[in-house]
Order: structure tokens, then C-alpha cells, then sequence
């Protein structure tokens, strides 16, 4: 949908100056500027977009919308608004009450990148299909996706994060989806969110305002929570549950009502995002059986269940993120892998007066399931190790990079998991793993 700058700035009864424009896209960091976009200048707690109108500007932005006038070369334009943030989402709103397609809003504790990946996969073998980017899941990254979507889709995939209560609602007035989806349930940002509770809430929200028509799904082990909902459910004991699955480094394979599934992905919790997608493929009225076979060619994303083949070695990379069941959820898969196993985590973060628990519980579980090694990073997961050790389990901490990864490198044969959450930034061992060892991705 091309919109004319004068257009947008009686939409959001702001200011016109300059040289009106037409723009079909936005964004918000003027390092990332698309030729004959609009440029959002954002007020950060680190940064503050005004400062950086002229750059984006002069790398090809065609405008700006600002919250004060700044100078501008001949031929842009600016529009002044009270509020570039609520101005973004009062775009997009617009953009989503002019589109006649399919929307699918994804929420949940974890699998949510993974999960909208997969269903964005799977629709675009039967239309043009468009998703939120990355992890562009926040009150800013929806907006902009919405914004950005391709008007001639025929669906759209958006994701939806929370950190607390409220973050979905105020993200489903703007997308309003028709399929609203909750992918898990667990301990997320407890800091914020205060208790289980409280998370169970905040991602009901995604049935907020919620249309006749409209449809849910939800994982089987908390349907009592939204019974009151027009929703269908996967997992144990629903009619999308998985049996007799089967695990390899090659990766996962289990059965749907009799369809044999293959996903080239060794996880378990792939096999929950692969359920969470059927079960939204029928909701929407489409085959989800002959969809299925598609699954054999998805890929995993980026730091989420990702084998590097390193000479003798297996690296998993895991690290994009971490919370109690996700951590879990790798364990159990690496735990039924074949061959010498090693755990490398780190910190789970803003899990707040709870935090120790769930650390020593991940330890318990470590020495429960029989990890070969379980190597620890972190302030948080001395906790883990102090459990982990106490049952005697083969187990180490480190809070230095450099004496983590001599252990690792002497390792021969062994298969290695790499997990923690975003402010740990795992990944960076994997790196110099593998810049070390001489291998490349």
C-alpha cells in the first residue's frame, strides 16, 4: 500500500513540511535505510532518532516523522507529531484495517520465532505470505513489520512478545488477528511479569477483543485456562499429538494421526512448534496433512537448535535465547542423543526473586538425566552447579571465557550444547570454537 506523505500527516493529524512524497515502506535506524522509505525517529534510552533524520535522509529516506522539525535537505519532507511511537502504531493500524487477507498472531513463553517461522513456511506453499522478521516482536518491531508487510499477501505471520501484562493487548488492537495462537506456557520474565500467573494473563491477551469468527489454539496442557475461548489444542491427549518419535542428529521424526512427519531439525521442542503450526494450518481451513510434507524441508533458525559439524566435534547452537522450559526442553532432546553429551548454559535472566530456584532446578535436572558434562557460565548458574555437584553429577563453573573454552577444546567426539539467554550471548563460544578449531559455518 504506497501512501502519500500528505495523506499520512492528516491520518495522523500531524504537520506537513517540505515536498510531499509517496513512500511504501518505514523504518527506524538509519543504518538500515531502504531507498524511498519513510524514517521514524524514536526516542531510546540510548539514543534519540531526531539525531539522526539527516543521515537517513541522505542514505535515501524520502521523509521523516518526527516529534520536533529538524533541518532537511530540498525535496524531503518532515511530519510533525505529538508521539512518533503511538504515530508508527496508528499506521500500521490503518495498514491492518485496509488489508482483506489472513492474519495469524503468535504469543507464548517460548517457541514463538520458530513457530511463526514454521507456519510462514508452510502457508506460502498455498499463497504469497508475509512474517514479522527476526524477533521484530516489541510495541515498536510489530508496528514496523505491519507497515512493511506487502500489501498483495494473501497472510500475514506475526509474532507477539511480552514482558508484561498488557504488551498483548496493545499489540492485538494493532494487528488484529482472525488465528491467535499461544505457542507454550512456562516461566518467562518473572521480573516483570511477577508470577506463573501473571504469564498465563499476559498471553491470554491474545484473545482480547476476540471475533466470532475468529479462532484459537492453544497447547493441551492449559486448555482449562482458555476453555471459555473458541480454541482447538495440541500436545498430549488432543488430536494433534505426536507418537512414537524418533531423535538423531539428523533430526526428528513422529507420527500425527497416522502421517509420519520428518524435520531435519534434532529437537523436541521442534516437534511442540511443528504441532502448534498443524494445529493452526486446520484452523484455518486448510490441508494440513498434505502441508505436512513440506516439513522435511525446514530449516532451523538462527541460533535456535542449529548442528554445526565441527571436524570430530557437534556443536548445537542453541543460544538465541533461554527461560526455564526451554532449557529444560534442550536438555531432555540432548540427553536422548547418542554419544558423549556436554551442556554448556548460561544465565537465565529477569526471572527475578525466583531466580536461584530455577537455577538449582536446572542443575537437578542436568544430574537427573544423565548429561555426560554440564559446564556452567554465570553468575546465576553457580546455583545449577552447587546443585548439580551435590549430586555428584560431572559438572564445572566458570565466570572466565577463556578457561570455559580450554575445557572445551580438548573435547573429542562429543556432542555440544550451547544455551543461555540474549544478555549472555552464548553464541560468541561457538565462534571462537570454531575460528580455533579452523571451521567455518
Amino acid at each position: 500500500m504506497e501512501l502519500t506523505s500528505e495523506k499520512v500527516a492528516l491520518l495522523l493529524k500531524g504537520k506537513h513540511i517540505g515536498t510531499p512524497q509517496r513512500f511504501r515502506s518505514a523504518c527506524i535506524d538509519s543504518r538500515q535505510v531502504e531507498e524511498g522509505s519513510l524514517f521514524v525517529a524514536l526516542k531510546g534510552s540510548r539514543h534519540d532518532g531526531h539525531d539522526f533524520v539527516m543521515q537517513a535522509l541522505q542514505k535515501g529516506c524520502v521523509g521523516a516523522l518526527v516529534e520536533r522539525e529538524v533541518p532537511i535537505p530540498e525535496g524531503k519532507f518532515l511530519i510533525v507529531v505529538d508521539n512518533t511511537l503511538r504515530a508508527l502504531q496508528k499506521l500500521a493500524k490503518y495498514k491492518r484495517e485496509n488489508f482483506s487477507g489472513t492474519v495469524v498472531g503468535i504469543a507464548g513463553s517460548a517457541g514463538k520465532t520458530t513457530t511463526k517461522e514454521m507456519i510462514a513456511f508452510l502457508l506460502s506453499k498455498v499463497g504469497k505470505t508475509c512474517k514479522t522478521p527476526r524477533n521484530l516482536n516489541s510495541q515498536v518491531g510489530v508496528p514496523l513489520s505491519v507497515i512493511n508487510f506487502d500489501s498483495d499477501c494473501e497472510y500475514w505471520v506475526v509474532e507477539m512478545g511480552a514482558s508484561q501484562k498488557g504488551d498483548v493487548r496493545r499489540l492485538v488492537q494493532i494487528v488484529k488477528p482472525s488465528v491467535r495462537v499461544i505457542t507454550s506456557i512456562g516461566e518467562e520474565h518473572l521480573e516483570t511479569f511477577g508470577c506463573l500467573d501473571d504469564v498465563v494473563l499476559g498471553n491470554g491477551e491474545i484473545f482480547s477483543d476476540m471475533h466470532e469468527e475468529d479462532i484459537g489454539v492453544v497447547p493441551s496442557y492449559v486448555y482449562e485456562c482458555y476453555k471459555d475461548y473458541k480454541v482447538i489444542t495440541f500436545g498430549d491427549g488432543s488430536e494433534f499429538e505426536a507418537r512414537d518419535v524418533s531423535l538423531s542428529l539428523e533430526g526428528v521424526s513422529f507420527n500425527v494421526q497416522g502421517v509420519r512427519i520428518f524435520i531435519p531439525i534434532p529437537s523436541f521442542a521442534v516437534v511442540e512448534n511443528a504441532l502448534c503450526s498443524l494445529a493452526t494450518i486446520k484452523a484455518m481451513g486448510l490441508d494440513w496433512k498434505k502441508l505436512a510434507e513440506n516439513l522435511s524441508q525446514f530449516k532451523p533458525v538462527e541460533g535456535r537448535f542449529r548442528v554445526i559439524k565441527a571436524g570430530p566435534n557437534t556443536l548445537i547452537d542453541d543460544s538465541y535465547n533461554a527461560n526455564p522450559p526451554s532449557v529444560r526442553m534442550a536438555l531432555k532432546t540432548l540427553s536422548r542423543l547418542p554419544g558423549k553429551r556436554m551442556a554448556v548454559l548460561g544465565d537465565m535472566l529477569e526471572l527475578g526473586s525466583d531466580s536461584e530456584r530455577y537455577h538449582r532446578e536446572i542443575g537437578s535436572l542436568c544430574a537427573e538425566l544423565g548429561i555426560d558434562e554440564c559446564v556452567f557460565y554465570g553468575k546465576e548458574m553457580f546455583y545449577a552447579y552447587q546443585e548439580c555437584k551435590r549430586l555428584k553429577q560431572e559438572c564445572y563453573h566458570f565466570d572466565e571465557e577463556d578457561e570455559l573454552l580450554s575445557l572445551i577444546k580438548g573435547k573429542y567426539g562429543w556432542i555440544i550444547l550451547f544455551k543461555g539467554s540474549r544478555g549472555m550471548r552464548m553464541e560468541r563460544f561457538i565462534e571462537r570454537l570454531l575460528n580455533d578449531w579452523h571451521f567455518s559455518i
